[in-house]
């Protein structure tokens, strides 16, 4: 599309939306950025570029198409100036950390890939700059949502478990959404899925590969009966994180790259921050910070990573979640549940319905670590299991936030 003249309303002035529209204005668009509750009189714009985090059901989509706006998104934006193959990547849990995973993969192999969308990097910007061979995106189902024109050569839906439930309303239009990861899909594409998805509402025609058949990880890392490495060979530990191996090296392979590449890469992995680190230990208690467990599947992931007594903390902003799907999925060595934040009480609800855990609620982060710390537990699991955004800008600051307070707690510090 020839955006020169345009009038581009961009409605969200986060990452997506700034490098939006930066890369407009540089195709001599009429450029005009705002948040939802500073909307400008709307006549007269020829496209809007919408934030992912603005719902579905917001009354401004309404207004968009009764005025006949174009609606699209920075990936669809990125779409449209992309000329590389793009490896694209969603689910529930582990988008970051597979993306990441086959960043590491192409880096190893000399492929240059731009890593881009929910990792926190404007696929429009990126696109727009070029000097790439593979676009690999993280895709929130939020992003999904407005991707077209995107096509992946190489998809990858890692889970599905409840999320969002705020935003999309029910479980169903949340797997729709993650689904749409396969449109514009053909048969010389794609499409690798878990075991148990429903795929009735893919659009597009890839080969789909299924775990557990096309691709799994026994004793050996496999993808259409190549043994790609042995599963002790991974980097990063933890059940959770062998899935995310799983499919980034079947992605990989698919694209091309040799075992000996995959394996070595994989085998220096390690994951980022806030995502199952040792903080320290205080009276032989290990203290672990998950705060970027931000809904029930992936904290239940990171519990199984635990051994020994567990005392798990828990809390945050609500999305709409049952909770009973966390409590009743937690592995047996969890026995105490320490809760605050805004959905503290209907967690805790959930959490006594089960009748297995100790359940407290706490009036701050600070006081659950602190009683932790009496409990003379094996391990402290802070893993929220919600989003951060009741006290916090987003789950690093939670995270920072948990490992000072661990830090005043084995210091001994008084504040």
């Amino acid at each position: 599309m020839d955006y020169s003249g345009k009038r581009v309303l961009v409605l969200g002035s986060g990452v997506s939306g700034i490098g939006a529209a930066s890369v407009l204005r540089a195709l001599k668009a009429n450029v005009t950025v705002c948040d939802t509750d500073s909307l400008p009189d709307l006549n007269g714009f020829d496209i809007a570029v919408v934030s992912p985090g603005i719902p579905p059901d917001h009354y401004v989509f309404n207004e968009l198409r009764r005025l006949c706006i174009s609606i699209m998104s920075d990936i669809g934006l990125g779409a449209e100036l992309n000329t590389a193959p793009v490896t694209a990547i969603t689910g529930t849990n582990g988008k970051t950390t597979t993306v990441e995973m086959l960043g590491r993969i192409y880096s190893e192999a000399g492929i240059r890939a731009a890593v881009c969308g929910n990792i926190g990097v404007s696929f429009a910007e990126r696109a727009y700059k070029g000097g790439y061979d593979r676009a690999v995106l993280e895709l929130s189902s939020f992003q999904l949502l407005n991707a077209s024109p995107l096509k992946a050569h190489i998809a990858c839906i890692l889970n599905i478990t409840p999320d969002h439930l705020d935003y999309h309303g029910d479980m169903r239009s949340y797997s729709r959404a993650k689904l749409k990861i396969s449109d514009r899909q053909t048969p010389d594409d794609f499409l690798f899925v878990p075991k148990d998805l429903d795929i009735l509402g893919m659009c597009g025609s890839a080969e789909v590969l299924r775990e557990g058949v096309d691709f799994y990880a026994d004793e050996y890392i496999t993808v259409a009966g190549k043994r790609i490495m042995r599963t002790a060979e991974v980097g990063a530990r933890g059940l959770h994180n062998l899935q995310n191996a799983l499919f980034a090296a079947a992605a990989a392979y698919a694209d091309g790259v040799n075992e000996q590449v995959i394996c070595k890469a994989l085998n220096g992995f390690r994951t980022g921050e806030h995502r199952i680190s040792l903080v320290g230990e205080y009276n032989g208690t290990c203290f672990y910070n998950d705060s970027k467990g931000t809904n029930p599947g992936a904290t239940v992931a990171a519990a199984e990573c635990m051994s020994g007594s567990v005392a798990l903390i828990a809390g945050g902003s609500d999305k709409g979640i049952d909770y009973s799907y966390l409590f009743g999925r937690l592995p047996e060595n969890v026995v105490a549940v320490y809760l605050t934040g805004d959905n503290a009480a209907r967690m805790a609800s959930a959490a006594e319905r089960e009748g297995r855990y100790a359940v407290t609620v706490c009036d701050t982060l600070r006081e659950c670590i602190q009683l932790c710390g009496r409990g003379g537990y094996d391990c402290v699991l802070f893993s929220p299991a919600s989003a951060s955004f009741d006290r916090y800008k987003n789950y690093a600051e939670r995270g920072k936030f948990f490992e000072r307070e661990v830090g005043f707690l084995i210091s001994g510090t008084d504040r």
